[in-house]
């Protein structure tokens, strides 16, 4: 049994590709094989599977996201799979160096993928038309501002809270670590530094000037993109790869002629630019195999076969004579294959029949191996997770009501103040004695 977000079993075209896997698989090993995929209801993905597992439904193999794994290994619910993992000639070629990071740390959740990370993107004819060459948080700013003048509503909007401009601008402002080392080498959690300060302060001014779309607390993933399609705004900040060629797409699709732009990260007051720092310490998305499951050595033997060449062959293409067709001994997407999406893993070492990302999405890829570094990761003991969400939820309700001037900047050290009474202070505790124990 199998559950996986957007993958549901009241899906025919997921039916049929599971089916079609587990043919191949049988060819390639001669085991049967049948994927049961678990329905799982809409919603929040992780609260739902959280509600499933408490209900007592345990699937064989099961997707995660958002830490939600994390009290089912205390639970003894997910596996150790270093045993096969390590033995796995697939696993250990394919790779990448996050990847192997972060199962040396974590060997409950596996995942192959490129960098997974958010990139600013924009049109390319609007971009032209601006004149601006985005560089820094200043050329970011022209820009925005042009596009509200010039072009659309507003420059650019985002869903729920700030994280999407993060991605883009935590490095400017010298916050794109988890933890920074003060003037006297003292690790000091970033979202209560001057330098977290300084940049919500710039987000309220692209709030205050309608630069950021003032309903972005309400806009979810689909109203966002909805309105950079209509151009109701010039800038999104995607995920990178795949994501963004899907968006080129669907601009295609409705008959805008456009070629979108992925944009470098812009230099800040920190004299720097980049990305958020990239989280080895586990993976952020991975599958895990239960302790629950009654056939863990095939459940492993699958995944390991959607890893191979063969199976990234399945995985990356569709279905023949749904997502592709052969024409003349060449691979030739259909329509349907222009939107596919590999439901296992995507090799970045794989040798592909044919190109897998347009040249915005390949673009997008490039500029963020380029400037991808390691984070400092220390998170809140599992025993403090009451401690912790609350940590967040005070950070959360400030940098929101800041960014949208229900508070004035000012209030930013009291959020700092509050923070560490609800348990920064030993947070912060735990952390210097962990990087001061790694340094020894």
């Amino acid at each position: 049994t199998l559950l996986e977000q957007d993958v549901s079993p009241y899906n025919q075209e997921d039916v049929e590709y599971m089916n079609f896997l587990a043919e191949e698989f049988k060819k390639a090993t001669g085991i049967d094989l049948r994927i049961e995929i678990v329905p799982i209801p809409a919603g929040n993905y992780s609260e739902k599977v959280n509600l499933l597992l408490a209900g007592g439904t345990y699937p064989d193999i099961i997707w995660w996201r958002d830490d939600a794994e994390l009290p089912y290994v205390e639970q003894g619910l997910l596996r150790d799979l270093s045993q096969w993992v390590n033995n796995s000639e697939v696993f250990q070629k394919v790779f990448t160096e996050w990847n192997r990071k972060r199962f040396e740390n974590f060997p409950y959740t596996i995942a192959i993928n490129p960098l997974q990370g958010r990139i600013a993107v924009t049109r390319k004819e609007w971009l032209e038309e601006s004149g601006i060459n985005p560089v820094t948080v200043e050329d970011y700013y022209n820009l925005l501002k042009f596009y509200k003048e010039n072009k659309c509503d507003y420059g650019i909007t985002i869903t729920g809270d700030m994280s999407r401009l993060d991605w883009i601008f935590n490095a400017a402002f010298g916050v794109n670590k988890m933890w920074i080392q003060d003037e006297n080498g003292k690790w000091v959690y970033s979202k209560v530094t001057q330098g977290e300060k300084d940049k919500l302060a710039f987000y309220a001014k692209l709030y205050r000037e309608g630069l950021l779309d003032p309903e972005f607390i309400t806009t979810n993933w689909q109203s966002m993109e909805d309105k950079f399609y209509s151009g109701k705004v010039g800038m999104l900040v995607s995920t990178a790869g795949k994501v963004i060629d899907l968006y080129q797409q669907r601009f295609l699709d409705r008959g805008i002629n456009t070629e979108l732009v992925p944009l470098a990260p812009p230099v800040g007051p920190s004299g720097k630019g980049g990305f958020n720092a990239i989280n080895v310490d586990k993976e952020p998305r991975g599958f895990s195999i239960t302790t629950t499951c009654k056939n863990p050595d095939i459940a492993f033997k699958f995944l390991e076969f959607m890893a191979s060449d063969r199976g990234q062959f399945l995985d990356r293409l569709g279905m023949p004579g749904r997502e592709y067709n052969v024409v003349d001994g060449k691979i030739v997407l259909t329509e349907r294959g222009k939107l596919w999406w590999p439901r296992f893993f995507e090799v970045p070492s794989w040798k592909a029949p044919i190109p897998l990302y347009t040249k915005p999405g390949q673009t997008s890829l490039n500029i963020l191996h380029e400037n991808w570094e390691e984070d400092n990761y220390f998170l809140m003991p599992q025993k403090y997770a009451t401690m912790w969400d609350e940590m967040n939820n005070i950070y959360k309700e400030y940098a929101v009501k800041i960014v949208t001037g229900e508070y004035s900047i000012d209030k930013f050290d009291e959020m700092v103040e509050k923070w560490y009474a609800a348990g920064g202070t030993l947070y912060t505790k735990l952390a210097n004695e962990y990087f001061n124990g790694k340094s020894k």
